[in-house]
């Protein structure tokens, strides 16, 4: 079974890092957990102060157990380490992707990029629908934008 383990250690603790989340990963190991290479790892204020700490790193990495009656094990065991601040263990197959911070920025990027030329879509074929009354002296200037721009751009931000 896969699950999701969430854990927060303070920024007190930063310059130890590398050797909770070491040993966080030999705890889980120990029990027949076996991590994949996904990992989400993010410095953020916290929501209250824990430990007389306001930050904190979030940690979430996804592992497979086959004998889930190890969990308990796990959650024992990280209760009584003193180098996390909280943690929670999740069933993954109710969760999304797990994604990177790197990966969720591009994904908003490209939504934001998307929500913009469907808007400018939308003003083009206003404007051809219902072209801008021109007086006498008036030239029409051209546009560049026109529907076929619009769906190439598309295109290629999606890559499809």
């Amino acid at each position: 079974m896969r699950y999701e383990l969430f854990y927060l250690v303070g920024v007190s603790n930063e310059s130890n890092l590398e050797k909770i989340k070491q040993e966080v990963d030999e705890i889980v190991a120990s029990c027949g957990g076996i991590f994949e290479e996904k990992i989400t790892e993010e410095k953020r204020r916290m929501a209250y102060k824990i430990k007389k700490d306001t930050h904190g790193i979030y940690v979430a990495k996804r592992f497979s157990l086959e004998d889930t009656t190890n969990v308990p094990e796990i959650i024992s065991k990280l209760n009584l380490y003193p180098g996390i601040l909280r943690f929670i263990i999740s069933d993954a197959s109710e969760l999304p992707e797990l994604k990177t911070k790197e990966e969720r920025i591009e994904q908003e990027e490209k939504r934001s990029a998307m929500e913009t030329m469907r808007k400018e879509k939308k003003e083009v074929e206003k404007l051809e629908k219902n072209p801008p009354k021109l007086k006498k002296d008036e030239e029409v200037a051209p546009t560049n934008a026109n529907k076929e721009d619009i769906d190439k751009k598309l295109e290629e931000i999606l890559n499809i």
